[in-house]
């Protein structure tokens, strides 16, 4: 009976995936949302500034603009648009550029229409000429804009930035940056703020020598305090009439940090299977019985953080077994599990994000490093695409054995630093580096890629499979006359005629499999 009352009664449920819709989750908007001079939002917004949301995944932030957005179109002035880089990884450029023309331009048009612009059928004359292709024409869009829309002022918001393609990274960062600087002293114009939302401080962000986004803000999204908590909580029982005890929900905050997504699956877990009959409040005990039910439970949440966790299983057992780990702003390993939300930096220290994830990554810190899935991170310099390329054929092999590999096919010599690097060298337990004059003559491969697969060799035990692809100066390389060569013979590559070298490459990868 009481099952049936709660069906009945309650409208709304605690929310574990994705975007809030306040209609059908419980929600509270989060007030504390600031840059360092505690400027909100808002107030960034009209004084013309861009900013950058720095976020794990699963912290509320797109909700939070989606309903912000709502809120801005209260106010006819406001044109605020939304755009989502999440599957855009893989775009080549013009498509890139295509799926952002579909999503802006249909928004503009919605918004104009709905505020009864007077210059509506101007910008849709431009728009149905004007196509973008590339960060050029997404420059020229807002230069005309700002000629035909009068006092209007667009907002962009970006979600998932992380998810730009890496080829046009610096592209779309600079265009942003020279819209900004070219019209910073304009009082009416048609880009007005840009917000970009993701898992990185993009404003920190330099490539080829330029930090193309460090004129904007830089904000670290916040989780919710002991208030939010109570509020979320009194809106259930508001429908329910089942409270939460003080008790309770401080027990809840203790245990998550106040982390969003752990928030609303306590919530749940408790009033739907530990506590059912909405004639009894939820009690300090029935969220201890939460908790424990929770670190026990299958979910996508925890799937993700212990992909993420395992690459760096190492730090993450110091700081577990350490509790006066000091945080060092340049160590890759505490870089990329704070970006992830997996720790955080309280008075100087590193420490587990909460306990939650505490008692989850205890028990990871435990396995067995053989039975996690081996990846190769293959470092290589374009002008040897040549060997590269027999060399990967011949990989694909060991893929029957469960071992994949990355490598980045459009790596130039002395490139610009690309996300995706940081990201398949921290997933790798494996490098294989193709070692060659041009090699070591790349200025990208020398100061961004070997330190960066060293420090994983060093922190967390990455193996290092050099491969000599030609002969150079391989004595003067300190960490190379450490680690074992291959061919053993030490015969370079390119030495050997074709059939010769499809021989000894096959050989390496039969002892590469060996070696996994």
């Amino acid at each position: 009976m009481n099952k049936l009352k709660a069906n009945i009664t309650k409208k709304r449920s605690f929310e574990k995936s994705g975007f809030v819709d306040p209609e059908k989750s419980y929600y509270v908007p989060l007030d504390n949302v600031t840059n360092a001079d505690k400027d909100s939002i808002k107030t960034l917004i009209d004084n013309n500034r861009y900013f950058s949301i720095f976020a794990p995944r699963q912290s509320g932030k797109t909700t939070f603009f989606r309903n912000f957005c709502l809120k801005l179109e209260k106010d006819n002035n406001y044109i605020p648009v939304i755009l989502s880089f999440q599957i855009c990884s893989s775009f080549t450029k013009k498509d890139f550029y295509q799926h952002i023309q579909k999503a802006l331009y249909q928004q503009l048009i919605n918004r104009l229409t709905s505020i009864n612009c007077q210059q509506l059928i101007d910008v849709s004359n431009f728009l149905k000429k004007h196509k973008l292709k590339d960060h050029n024409s997404f420059y020229i869009l807002f230069e005309e804009l700002n000629v035909i829309i009068k006092h209007k002022k667009i907002i962009i918001i970006v979600d998932e930035f992380d998810g730009t393609p890496e080829n046009e990274i610096a592209n779309f960062l600079l265009t942003l940056r020279e819209l900004y600087q070219n019209y910073k002293n304009t009082k009416h114009k048609a880009l007005y703020s840009v917000g970009l939302i993701g898992i990185r401080n993009v404003t920190n962000l330099t490539i080829g020598g330029v930090s193309p986004f460090n004129i904007a803000d830089h904000i670290e999204f916040p989780p919710f305090n002991l208030k939010n908590i109570f509020n979320l909580y009194a809106q259930y029982k508001e429908e329910t009439n089942q409270a939460f005890l003080d008790d309770a929900v401080l027990e809840v905050y203790n245990e998550t940090s106040g982390q969003p997504w752990l928030v609303n699956r306590i919530a749940s877990i408790a009033t739907l299977d530990i506590k059912p009959d909405i004639n009894k409040p939820i009690e300090k005990k029935d969220i201890q019985l939460a908790v424990k039910k929770l670190c026990y439970e299958d979910n996508n949440h925890f799937e993700n953080l212990i992909e993420k966790a395992l690459l760096y299983k190492n730090t993450i057992a110091e700081i577990i077994n350490k509790n006066e780990m000091t945080y060092n702003r340049f160590d890759s390993a505490q870089a990329f599990l704070k970006q992830h939300g997996i720790i955080k930096i309280s008075k100087d220290k590193v420490i587990i994000a909460n306990p939650i994830y505490k008692k989850l990554f205890s028990e990871l810190v435990t396995i067995n490093n053989s039975i996690i899935k081996k990846k190769i991170f293959i470092s290589y310099c374009h002008h040897d695409k040549i060997f590269l390329d027999v060399f990967v054929k011949h990989l694909n092999v060991l893929k029957y054995k469960g071992i994949d590999f990355w490598y980045d096919k459009n790596i130039q010599t002395g490139d610009k630093w690309l996300f995706q690097i940081q990201e398949n060298i921290a997933a790798s337990q494996i490098a294989v580096c193709l070692i060659s004059s041009n090699y070591f003559a790349s200025d990208f491969i020398r100061e961004v890629e070997i330190p960066e697969i060293l420090y994983k060799h060093e922190k967390e035990g990455m193996r290092l499979l050099p491969v000599l692809i030609s002969k150079c100066a391989i004595k003067n390389i300190q960490w190379l006359n450490e680690i074992q060569i291959f061919p053993n013979d030490k015969i370079p590559i390119d030495e050997l005629n074709f059939e010769d070298q499809e021989r000894k490459i096959i050989t390496i990868v039969d002892e590469i499999g060996e070696i996994l």
